[in-house]
């Protein structure tokens, strides 16, 4: 137990502090004359009395801290997670005998906490079994985030195994602190089962265009038989074809060209026919989708020469499939731009193409385009073009990285295209300050030596009615290699490039008012609109209501309303029934009113009832990754011994510092309050009035 002071002068303000104290009490009985009745005795009692009382009150004036140890247990956490998905609704009753058996044993000695997993990760007892995904990997994320700088005992996982959503488990469980000790329930039997796994096709099509589509099918026990595919629309038969099986696990690819014969949401349901002896037949039927449109947009890509940029850029929009995409190097530019949505100039003009009637023509036209400025550019004359953005004329470059601006408003990016930028090899960009106009926003700025500065690097915006872009740096082609790199996909770098050129390409008819969605939604998906509003000057506003009229396939109408987000709209209307839907938004600025339609689909998301199939080597390599165990459901009794007998697992003892101003102990308080009540006693007794 320790006594300190605020002030750094206490020793002599507590010398000072009981010299006064004393002194007072002298006069007040030595020196007094009304003291003069008093014996000796009396006297010095009574000062002492005094002056003990004069001392605590002003030792308090000096807020003393009392300081003391407090030694508290703290009690090993021991986290159990039940999988809450379909695969696993019917091993209700066996996870309740797992709870109770837990809270006989562990409820005095444990802090026991519950927790379900499935599509999201809850901090409940409560298991329904409805959850449509299985993500194990966000699980062991949330535990490992929840019970950081805790007493994290061990995490105890019952479950199948069955992940169809996240990374996989066994991989997250190497970096945990603490052992993952996992209860297998479910049946690893191989039963007679033809499983269509998953099928891989384009989101959009064009009318009398062909479209590929792959399907992966799964074949269990049902080696030398023939497996019959139909595909049918709209009821009628597009495709059949038999596959021969070889195997008793045999796994299958299946590549099919169908033709987009009528515009709009088109729905495909592709069928294996049932074999004698299947049991789950849910898995043998997939419906996908596809978006049909009368026609793409066209976009030109101009260069010097060939250049990976371009080559990066292409490979990205290559995937959504609505842009058929020019790409035209040297000086040999088309008369006419008019049926172009979006030009992307590659360091044009530059000094061997100043291409000066071709940089008349945009700026005389609406036309979007997206300028990609890098040591072949010709500085001064791009700025001369006025579009948005200046650069102080330099003939040096240097290397700079991408700083993510969080202030970038025009569109969402996943928090892996933000890492993307954070981690991307650098640029090469013309040393010198830029210039931006308000209407453009710097989606990243550059980051050189690890310096953050207010240069842009990537920026878009509107200016005078024309949607223009910059990429002030030459060699994003590596951010596409280095994506794949790290994480074996270039979903990161396809998300900045589409939505970048998604954003810059106008509608044909150049509306003021537009309202953006995907076309295709999961049933787990929460369906979300976003909505943008020009003034007459095209600039952004937001003032004005926007109602969004949704009608389903039954034509029941569900009403919304926008909310407003900094300068557009958003709209999050929840899950909704699979069916086709159509939709009406509008709303009016002044005197003009607009009106915008569209239509979208939400599609069956069967995905964890396809495999009945329960996984236990999932579930054994994370237990070994971690340093746990795993066993079966009728062996649970023997892992829930290996958790109490781990000696690992035990109480923490903790020294507690807990620091108390003097002002707030009662027991001061009562002890002024006695010795001021037998001072005033002794006074009145003795009459000393």
């Amino acid at each position: 137990m320790e006594i300190s002071f605020e002030s750094g002068y206490s020793g002599i303000l507590v010398i000072l502090a009981l010299a006064l104290a004393v002194g007072v009490s002298y006069i007040i009985y030595f020196r007094s004359t009304d003291s003069k009745s008093l014996t000796l005795f009396q006297k010095i009692l009574l000062a002492v009395l005094r002056s003990l009382v004069l001392f605590l009150a002003f030792i308090l004036l000096l807020t003393p801290i009392l300081e003391r140890s407090k030694r508290i247990k703290q009690l090993p956490v021991l986290a159990v997670a039940f999988d809450n998905s379909q695969s696993a609704n019917s091993y209700q009753s066996s996870y309740k005998l797992i709870a109770e058996e837990l809270k006989k044993r562990f409820s005095d000695d444990y802090q026991l906490d519950f927790w379900t997993f499935g599509e999201k990760v809850l901090n409940t007892d409560s298991i329904s079994g409805i959850e449509r995904r299985s993500d194990y990997g966000q699980l062991l994320k949330t535990i490992k985030s929840n019970y950081f700088n805790k007493n994290m005992g061990a995490l105890l996982l019952v479950g199948d195994g069955i992940y169809n959503q996240g990374q996989d488990p066994a991989y997250l469980a190497s970096s945990l602190r603490f052992p993952v000790y996992t209860i297998g329930v479910g049946d690893t039997t191989r039963k007679v089962d033809a499983l269509i796994r998953n099928v891989k096709t384009n989101k959009v099509a064009f009318l009398k265009n062909r479209f590929p589509v792959e399907i992966e099918l799964n074949f269990s026990k049902l080696r030398n038989q023939i497996a019959y595919i139909d595909i049918e629309h709209n009821k009628q038969s597009v495709y059949s074809s038999s596959i021969a099986i070889n195997s008793d696990d045999d796994f299958k690819l299946e590549f099919v060209n169908l033709e987009a014969a009528e515009i709009g949401m088109q729905h495909y349901k592709i069928k294996v026919r049932q074999f004698n002896g299947e049991v789950n037949l849910a898995n043998n039927e997939y419906e996908f989708v596809i978006r049909v449109l009368e026609n793409k947009q066209k976009i030109l890509m101009l260069s010097d020469g060939p250049h990976p940029d371009l080559g990066a850029i292409r490979n990205s929009l290559i995937e959504l499939q609505n842009y058929e995409i020019k790409i035209v190097t040297g000086d040999s530019a088309p008369d006419s731009l008019s049926s172009y949505s979006l030009i992307v100039l590659n360091q044009v003009p530059s000094l061997k193409n100043t291409a000066s009637t071709l940089l008349g023509q945009i700026k005389a036209s609406r036309i979007p385009v997206l300028f990609i400025v890098g040591p072949e550019s010709m500085i001064d004359q791009l700025n001369t073009m006025d579009m948005g953005l200046k650069i102080s004329a330099s003939k040096n470059y240097e290397e700079v990285q991408p700083e993510f601006d969080p202030n970038f408003s025009l569109f969402t990016l996943s928090e892996e295209s933000k890492e993307l930028l954070r981690l991307a090899p650098p640029l090469l960009s013309p040393f010198g300050n830029t210039e931006l106009l308000p209407s453009i926003q710097p989606l990243a700025l550059q980051n050189i030596r690890n310096i953050p500065t207010n240069k842009v690097l990537w920026a878009l915006g509107t200016d005078k009615g024309r949607k223009t872009g910059f990429i002030i740096g030459e060699g994003i082609w590596r951010w596409r290699l280095d994506n794949f790199k790290i994480n074996g996909n270039h979903d990161a770098f396809n998300e900045l490039v589409q939505k970048t050129i998604q954003y810059l390409a106008l509608k044909e008819n150049e509306d003021n008012f537009n309202v953006y969605h995907p076309a295709l939604f999961q049933e787990t998906d929460q369906v979300e609109f976003t909505a943008e509003l020009y003034n007459d000057s095209y600039q952004l506003v937001n003032t004005p209501d926007i109602s969004l009229k949704i009608q389903n396939n039954n034509q029941q109408e569900f009403n919304y309303i926008f909310d407003r987000k900094e300068d557009f709209y958003s709209l999050n209307v929840g899950n909704l029934v699979p069916g086709d839907y159509s939709f009406v938004a509008e709303t009016q600025l002044g005197n003009q009113q607009f009106t915008e339609k569209g239509n979208f689909s939400v599609v069956k998301n069967d995905i964890e009832i396809q495999n009945s199939q329960a996984d236990f080597g999932v579930l054994y390599r994370t237990a070994q990754q971690s340093g746990g165990k795993f066993a079966v459901f009728d062996n649970y009794g023997t892992l829930l011994d290996d958790i109490q007998n781990n000696k690992d697992i035990s109480v923490r003892k903790l020294n507690q510092s807990v620091q108390t101003e003097w002002i707030n102990l009662k027991i001061l308080f009562a002890l002024l309050v006695l010795l001021l009540s037998i001072e005033w006693f002794c006074r009145k007794y003795w009459g000393i009035y």
